[in-house]
């Protein structure tokens, strides 16, 4: 993670891995658990960043998750966005 976001924020080069990869082996991956990881995300930054790198942090990790989730989930014959389920277990 560490490697991640300082290739994505500060263009550093460190993460030579596949994220669409990475979220594909997720057990159990559901699009709604994306929702999910950004508010956790988002609490974190509150609480270690200022104000101005919490929303830059924020605004490529919303990109970073739709187009994961995209790329994952996303068939042409089916509805998009898809359908949250109430159950995020």
């Amino acid at each position: 993670m560490y490697a991640f976001w300082s290739s994505v924020m500060l263009t550093t080069g460190r993460y030579k891995g596949n994220p669409m990869m990475k979220h594909m082996a997720v057990p159990g991956l559901k699009p709604e658990l994306f929702g999910r990881w950004l508010g956790l995300f988002n609490e974190t930054c509150r609480e270690l960043c200022d104000e101005a790198i919490r929303a830059a942090v924020m605004e490529k990790a919303e990109r970073i998750a739709e187009s994961l989730k995209i790329a994952v989930f996303y068939r042409p014959d089916r509805p998009w966005p898809p359908q949250a389920s109430a159950d995020l277990t």
